[in-house]
């Protein structure tokens, strides 16, 4: 095993630390001096993008499983430990990764390993718990169908990406999650919830030393049964989505409001420009001062809310924009977020405007330094991108570095024309003269 350790300047001086076990399984910590706050995360580098269309919504049923009872504890006992040291036991599913996380007092490191490394290895899969999960889940997804906002989303999604993983929803729908069999939900942890296929980030005021002993029973093969050999592990690579531009989706729903998506494919994750399109999402629709909610709402009154929204993946992005609004400001509101979107790939932004952006973008970075739980998140995210360690002086220096040039461009190659725009439009059915204003037949 190689520990590599990184010193960083300046503030608490965190201190990194990489281990990687004999099977493959990779641990990368972060020691912040003087935080009582720990924050442990097993990472699994696959997320609903990688499911089959037979396991629709198996990574997030998966999810839920691993809460429900190991060999040694059930789901009642697990949730009393974490509780009894007043810490938090959570996970989320992504379409790129499913990671767990348990943030408690860095005290209690040793117990947070000893319920992942539990989850991980010794979880049953009992089917009386199964089938009352899969009751739980189908309410989650009923919630979402009657949530206009979060729908329109995952229609968006639906509409710009088909016949891709990366389209279908993550929860999954109702009749696949209600035909989702026991044997496949297990066959797709066995393939996928591998020790190659994981990683453990840790940050807290902790000794890297001391996490590497806690996990070190996950950094053996044999640990891990019912693995298949790692020489036919799952490869990264996948199909490319295509993306479905200049597009308009109507979709009726009994809600009086209309709720659109408008949006267009945006960077990948690890594209050289991803600090200018988050300045320009801070810009465009990133808070109460951004171009959209002043134009659209304090200045016209069309929407309570409207905002815009940058979603990269390993190799295609979105950029989207919500609003909610009446059916009549339909024209209205669409033809302003065009208008703010056009101006950025016409006009450079002020000195002014590009110093607010990114004083808010280093501020939040520089702010969620505070929490473990960001930290750890932070140091997943840029291993399973980059492949590296990144530290936030590094970070502060690429967004400074930004120009009115690099937000334009970006802008340029966003809304380059309406051809690579496409719209949903979830809501009543439009009239005919909402249809004529919008040059809808």
């Amino acid at each position: 095993m190689k520990v590599t350790r990184k010193a960083l300047k300046g503030g608490r001086k965190p201190i990194f630390g990489k281990t990687v076990y004999p099977n493959g399984l990779t641990l990368l910590t972060e020691s912040h001096p003087g935080f009582q706050t720990l924050s442990i995360g097993a990472w699994v580098d696959r997320g609903s993008r990688h499911e089959r269309i037979q396991e629709h919504g198996v990574s997030h049923f998966l999810e839920h499983m691993l809460f429900k009872g190991t060999r040694k504890r059930s789901a009642l006992e697990i949730a009393r430990t974490v509780d009894r040291v007043g810490g938090e036991f959570n996970a989320f599913t992504s379409r790129d990764q499913t990671c767990f996380h348990i943030t408690l007092l860095n005290r209690d490191q040793q117990l947070a390993s000893q319920i992942l490394s539990e989850v991980l290895l010794e979880s049953t899969f009992e089917k009386p718990e199964m089938e009352r999960e899969r009751g739980v889940i189908l309410q989650e997804i009923a919630m979402v169908e009657e949530s206009p906002e979060e729908l329109v989303h995952d229609l968006f999604f639906e509409r710009v990406f088909p016949e891709h993983a990366l389209g279908r929803t993550i929860l999954g729908t109702e009749k696949a999650i209600r035909g989702l069999k026991r044997s496949t939900v297990l066959g797709y942890f066995q393939k996928h919830y591998r020790p190659e296929t994981m990683v453990f980030t840790v940050a807290g005021d902790l000794s890297h030393a001391e996490v590497r002993k806690a996990l070190a029973p996950l950094g053996r093969d044999q640990e891990w049964p019912g693995r298949p050999v790692r020489d036919v592990k799952a490869s990264k690579k996948m199909a490319r989505p295509e993306w479905r531009a200049g597009r308009w989706w109507e979709v009726s729903s009994h809600a009086e409001q209309v709720h659109l998506v408008w949006g267009v494919e945006g960077p990948r994750n690890d594209s050289r420009d991803r600090f200018a399109a988050f300045l320009l999402n801070i810009h465009l629709g990133g808070g109460m001062s951004s171009s959209l909610f002043q134009e659209i709402r304090e200045k016209n009154g069309l929407a309570y809310t409207v905002y815009s929204s940058l979603s990269p993946f390993q190799d295609t992005g979105l950029f989207s924009v919500y609003a909610a609004t009446g059916m009549e400001q339909v024209p209205l509101c669409l033809e302003l977020i065009r208008a703010n979107a056009q101006k950025l790939a016409t006009d450079l932004l002020t000195e002014d405007e590009l110093a607010m952006i990114r004083d808010n973008l280093k501020g939040s970075i520089l702010l969620s330094a505070d929490s473990m739980e960001s930290r750890m998140t932070s140091l997943a995210r840029n291993h399973l991108v980059f492949g590296r360690y990144v530290p936030i002086e590094e970070v502060i220096r690429e967004v400074e570095q930004v120009t009115a040039e690099d937000v334009r461009r970006m802008a340029r190659q966003l809304f380059r024309d309406e051809t690579a725009q496409s719209v949903v439009f979830l809501g009543p059915k439009p009239s005919r003269k909402v249809k004529a204003a919008l040059g809808l037949k």
